[in-house]
């Protein structure tokens, strides 16, 4: 982390820190009735506003997955990682890109940056100030705190700071940092007295650092049980880190001409993305180096370190024209991108002295988009819609169709997007490539149902999906190993998932099964099964005092050859021999709920306590997933 950036966050706890003082000094003798809570702390979302919704929620308090660990981040879906908290992660099961144009494609730490278009806005009558804490005994610790105020009925500002680590459990030194992540947003919604004019804007940066070790080195012939032996298992590399900084800022400004029914909006988004691969000691199996290199497919530029680096920015405006009825809400706008993409590497000219320069691609971008959408609505639970983008001078596209009765929703996409620029241009120390790949084109059919009756509820979801010219990073039988390639060939996906959770006095079974089938090159890899159950206690005790979950969680999923990782390039590609295998993480929780605070205790990975178990498992080939540990957490709100 750089020492601007380290300063700017001292400075901005500091400024947090005595605001919450500030507000304690507000707070009334404990004589005096309390009037504000959850109910009068509010909350607002940028896509509730494209959809006419201007009604604000109260903030969730509620104990539900409190304990998981993958509702700690900005993305709550499934992923595969490298088995510690704030490692690199790739989604568990395929799913279609949401952006067309040019994508930076460098997405191994998404989960933990803030996605500007789904910023929490509120509306609180008082001081509003959140404080979330989660430490492991391994080491791993996410802090988060939030401050949120109104200046007035009609305008609110608020400034959040977090913080990830956690330690490393293989690899020397043990104990020792192995990521390192900070962030800091700002935000604010503004709307004038007569409600013509409304904006919601944001700013966020983050800088997320992870010591890459290339995970466990295997003796010859050693078998994947011994493994797990911490403290004693070698690693691929010892001197090498990945660091990404990101800044955002996105603004969306609303304007209205003749009320809801016809309004002009303008969304600014800007994006600066500088990603870096150092290691300063290249691995060889002798000190003579010659003919002896490990872990890497080869050396192009410093036989002895490497810094890498790219850089992508951009800046995007839509303009558009807006409106919403009662039964029909319509979208039309225009979308302009600019930006430049950047990458490079060190290149060592002599010897003695070193000597090195800046070698490498840069290429500039400037698309148009022209896109819509319209809903028909007669109810909340019945309506049609309709959208589209389509890329002007260029071949990206997207169109989708939805209709929802009541409980049943139908919809169909079809989709032609490119490859992403890291899959296009690339120059490093290790890897150089420059492909003319053709657009991935997809036809999606999704049915999903969603129902409640007698203490039961039932999601099911399937989907079909043609997936034409597929991108992927290539396993080591190509010659071209970690490399982007395309398939030719049609691949066929079959998606479905199943959840069912039933409540039977103080009782809770939630038991969801995910399924994946693909037919065609097998340049996809998805466990084909996956099952996440859980059973659980709750109700209040102590005569109201507190409400408690207490319970068992287990997570599952069928073997099969998982991508595996390459640092260099932050980038998941095919292997065909490490499987990862069937094991079944047992996790033991206790979830309580005290006036404004809630809290967890956990046991995590309860089952390698004992020896009837393997003692571990691998989330990513040669990535051991942490054993056991004890981890607490909790959630504070402060409404004065």
């Amino acid at each position: 982390m750089t020492v601007t950036f380290r300063k700017i966050f001292i400075a901005a706890t500091l400024v947090w820190g005595s605001s919450v003082l500030s507000l304690q000094a507000q707070i009334i003798d404990d004589s005096t009735k309390a009037i504000y809570g959850s109910k009068t702390t509010r909350v607002l979302y940028e896509a509730q506003i494209f959809k006419g919704n201007y009604a604000s929620t109260p903030i969730d308090t509620s104990l539900t997955n409190l304990h998981s660990s993958r509702h700690w981040y900005y993305d709550s879906s499934l992923q595969q990682n490298l088995g510690n908290v704030g490692t690199a992660s790739q989604p568990l099961f395929w799913r279609m890109p949401l952006t067309l144009g040019t994508r930076p494609g460098r997405n191994a730490f998404d989960i933990y940056a803030v996605h500007p278009e789904q910023v929490e806005y509120y509306d609180t009558k008082s001081p509003f100030t959140y404080l979330n804490y989660y430490q492991g005994s391994l080491g791993e610790q996410i802090f988060r705190a939030k401050h949120t105020r109104n200046v007035n009925a009609r305008w609110n500002v608020g400034l959040g700071l977090e913080r990830i680590g956690t330690k490393r459990q293989i690899g020397n030194p043990r104990d020792y940092d192995l990521v390192d992540h900070y962030g800091l947003q700002a935000f604010t919604h503004y709307y004038s007295p007569n409600d013509r004019y409304r904006i919601m804007a944001n700013y966020a940066m983050t800088t997320h650092e992870q010591i890459e070790s290339g995970g466990i080195r295997p003796v010859t012939n050693e078998p994947k049980d011994s493994l797990f032996d911490y403290k004693s298992e070698p690693v691929w590399l010892t001197n090498a880190t990945s660091k990404e900084n990101r800044h955002t800022l996105h603004a969306t400004q609303w304007y209205k001409l003749l009320g809801s029914g016809l309004q002009l909006y303008h969304t600014l988004d800007g994006l600066s993305q500088e990603t870096r691969y150092a290691d300063e000691a290249i691995p060889y199996n002798t000190k003579e180096k010659a003919g002896d290199l490990v872990f890497y497919p080869r050396v192009i530029l410093d036989p002895n370190e490497t810094l890498d680096q790219t850089l992508y920015r951009q800046v995007e405006n839509t303009f558009g024209v807006m409106g919403t009825t009662k039964y029909f809400v319509y979208r039309a706008y225009l979308k302009r991108r600019d930006g430049q993409y950047q990458v490079t590497s060190r290149n060592l000219l002599a010897a003695s002295p070193r000597t090195y320069q800046e070698v490498g691609q840069t290429q500039n971008i400037a698309e148009n988009f022209v896109g819509g959408e319209a809903q028909f609505k007669l109810k909340n639970d019945i309506y049609v819609t309709t959208d589209g983008e389509l890329q002007i001078g260029g071949n990206d596209y997207k169109l989708t169709a939805q209709a929802r009765f009541k409980w049943l929703t139908l919809s169909q996409t079809r989709t032609s997007y490119s490859p992403t620029l890291l899959q296009r241009v690339h120059y490093s120390n290790h890897f150089d490539w420059f492909n003319s790949f053709e657009n991935t084109t997809a036809d999606q059919t999704k049915a999903q149902i969603e129902v409640s009756a007698f203490n039961n509820y039932l999601r099911a979801q399937a989907q079909y999906t043609i997936l034409n010219n597929h991108v992927y990073f290539q396993d080591s039988l190509s010659g071209r190993q970690a490399e982007p390639a395309q398939t030719n060939r049609t691949n066929f996906l079959v998606q479905a998932s199943l959840q069912h959770r039933v409540h039977w006095k103080f009782l809770v079974l939630d038991n969801t099964v995910h399924y994946n089938s693909i037919n065609g090159p097998k340049v996809i890899r998805m466990p084909e099964w996956y099952w996440n159950g859980k059973l659980y206690a709750q109700g209040p005790m102590f005569k109201n005092a507190i409400t408690v979950q207490a319970g068992v969680e287990s997570n599952w999923h069928s073997g099969y050859y998982a991508d595996a990782y390459m640092p260099v390039t932050q980038q998941f590609y095919l292997q065909n021999d490490f499987k990862v295998t069937q094991y079944p993480v047992l996790d033991l929780f206790l979830n309580a709920d005290i006036k404004t605070v809630n809290l967890f205790l956990k046991l995590s990975h309860l089952n390698t306590v004992t020896s009837a178990w393997e003692q571990g498992y691998f989330t990513t080939p040669i990535y051991t997933a942490n054993p056991f540990s004890f981890v607490f957490g909790l959630r504070w709100n402060f409404y004065d």
